[in-house]
Parts: structure tokens; sequence; C-alpha cells
């Protein structure tokens, strides 16, 4: 969702409430993940209401994180919203952003090299191939894994991870280990014709679509979904088996809890003699119901301390990496240095921010 900062402080009657009113669209846009215009007419409705309390927005409807939250319970219906994972994604999200990200890195990769080492540059069958895979590495990781967890395909994302930890590994050994062999000259504008093919495709194909890539065939979404006649303890255990894998998957929920709501309905099926369709509705609707509540801000953190500790680890290894073997006349080195400072300030604020929704609620 665009946000210009015109349009932002515009009919706002100071500047906190400018503020507010930008954390409150960011807000619901990275978390909730909204229908057009609903930001928008959400931000009309409460200048308007601050205005006629006479008083701050902040004071009249409180925190905007908040109230986006109520803001989408109440005016996103629960079919969308069961969509979106615990982190505010909608399904697709992640793959086609995953592409413009891997796009940028590479076009980027050519500008460095060009400046750099002038219009060619020599690459050999080892390198190359590890540049190439390193690409797949970050669509693999920030794109295909999260979806797979999301679309509640849990076994098929342990094994993409898997694959992810495997490529790791090939791509260091053909970047350090594998001798390079026969080179060839390539003009480095040349990645940037790759940079805009993995970005035109990130742009171009829409998310709607990938997230039905990634539910796969093996989903019965829509036998459960309206919960067509056939083998009626099949289909029980089909729906129980999709809520346990929602609620790990898409809701971030402990596999425990995960497991109790699954034992909890699987009783009250038992005692009812209904079907799960018809007992509880829509599986991914029952699935948003158990996940929300005051706990879903701490799932959300959770789901980031992971993703925050190996980019730790990346980051201290650029690091040590770039103080071993300094050479402050290459621009490639500088280069080096401006990924370093940007690595570590995203590092600083993420890690503050979930330090903060991590604490117990008492000392916060």
């Amino acid at each position: 969702m665009r946000t210009e900062g015109k349009e932002q402080t515009s009919g706002w009657p100071s500047g906190d409430d400018a503020r507010w009113a930008a954390e409150f669209e960011l807000a619901l846009a990275v978390e909730h993940s909204p229908p057009e215009g609903l930001a928008e007419e959400a931000l009309e409705e409460a200048r308007m209401t601050a205005v006629e309390a006479g008083a701050p927005v902040r004071e009249v409807l409180g925190d905007p994180t908040a109230y986006a939250e109520t803001v989408a319970a109440e005016r996103i219906d629960e079919t969308r919203r069961s969509s979106v994972d615990v982190e505010g994604f909608a399904p697709g999200d992640r793959f086609t952003s995953s592409l413009l990200l891997a796009g940028g890195q590479v076009a980027l990769f050519g500008v460095v090299l060009w400046a750099a080492n002038g219009l060619w540059m020599r690459v050999g069958w080892a390198t190359g191939g590890a540049g190439l895979l390193l690409a797949v590495l970050i669509v693999l990781v920030t794109g295909v894994v999260p979806e797979l967890r999301a679309a509640g395909r849990l076994r098929a994302g342990r094994v993409a991870m898997a694959c992810a930890v495997v490529l790791v590994v090939v791509c260091a050994a053909l970047f350090t280990a594998v001798p390079r062999g026969p080179q060839v000259s390539v003009p480095a504008p040349s990645l940037f014709a790759v940079g805009a093919l993995l970005g035109a495709v990130g742009w171009r194909i829409t998310p709607e679509s990938v997230g039905r890539w990634f539910r796969g065939r093996t989903v019965p979404a829509e036998d459960i979904r309206s919960g067509r006649e056939g083998d009626a303890g099949s289909d029980d255990e089909a729906w129980l088996t999709r809520l346990f894998a929602l609620l790990r998957g898409r809701h971030g929920v402990p596999a425990a809890d995960a497991r109790r709501s699954v034992a909890e309905a699987r009783d009250h099926l038992a005692a009812s003699g209904g079907s799960a369709a018809g007992e509880f509705g829509d599986v991914e609707v029952y699935a948003l119901r158990l996940s929300e509540g005051p706990g879903k801000s701490r799932r959300a953190a959770r789901a980031e301390v992971v993703p925050t500790v190996l980019f730790t680890g990346g980051l201290l290894w650029w690091g040590i990496d770039l103080v071993s073997d300094p050479e402050p006349a290459s621009l490639w080195f500088w280069a080096k240095v401006a990924v370093l400072v940007a690595g570590a300030w995203a590092w600083t604020t993420t890690t503050w921010s979930l330090w903060h929704q991590l604490r117990p609620a008492g000392k916060r």
C-alpha cells in the first residue's frame, strides 16, 4: 500500500496526529493485509472522531497498532483474515516479494562489480554457479519455505528448509574450496538483465495465483469447506489434520496448544456425532478463531526469532570477512561496508522490537 507524506499530514491538526495516522496505516497494511480503500476510510473516520472530540487522536482512539487490530477484526471479513498468516502476509505475498528482493540484489551486485572491476568480469563455472544458486537460495528461504508453512504444508516446508541448508553448503564450497577452472569474460551489465527478469516475474505474477500453487493438490480445501458427502470419518480426519497444520504453520500456534485444540475438536465430534465441517464450519476460519487473542502479537514476534538469529550469524560472518582482509582502496570494500552498516541498522531495530514484544507484559 502506497503511503505519501503529503496525504498523511493533510487534514490532521498536529504532527503527532499525522504520525499516529502513519503508524496506524503501516500496522494495518503490514499485519492485516486489508482490502483496498479500507485504510483511507478508517483514517478519515478517525480524523473526524478526533476533531469532534477536540482531542488528539492518540488520546481518543489509543495505540495505533491496537486500533488497527480492532479495525481489522471489525471490518475485514473472516474468510479474508483466515488466509493471512501470523505476520500479516497474504498467500503469495512472500514469494513475489522474494523474487523482487533477489532481482534487486542481483542488479546491485552488477553495479558494484561494474564500478569495481570495469565493464567486463571474469567468471568461472564454480563462481557463476554459486551466484546462481545464491539467488535460488534467497527465493527458497524468504519465499518458498514461508509460503509452504502458511499453506499448511508443514512436511514440504521442512523438505524445502533442508534443501536450503544443502544449498548453503554447496554455495560456500563453490565460492571457496572448488577450483575456479577456465574463466570467460562476461559484461557486468548482464546481471542487470537477470535482476530485471526476476523483478519482472515477481511484479507480473499475482499473489493469488502463487497462493494457489503453494496450496497444492494434496490439500482437500474444497471438500473440507463444503462438507461434501463421502467417508465421514475420513473427511473429519482430513479436517482435523488441516486444522493442526494451519494452527502450526499459518498462525504460529505452539505444537502443544495446536494438539490440544485438535483433541478438543475430536472429543466434541465423538460426543455430538456430527461432522467436522457441520459442527465447526470452514476449517480456515475456525483456525483463525482459535488463534486470535492477546497472544497473537507474541506469536508473530516468535516467528521472527529464527530468521533474526540466522541474520545475526550472516552479519557476523560478513563483518569478520570484512575486517580480516581490509582493502580501503577498493570500491568493493566500501560496498561491503555500506551493506554491513545497513544490516547492522536493520538488525538493531528488529532486535529492539522483538525484545519489547517478547518481554512479559508486566515488565513492558
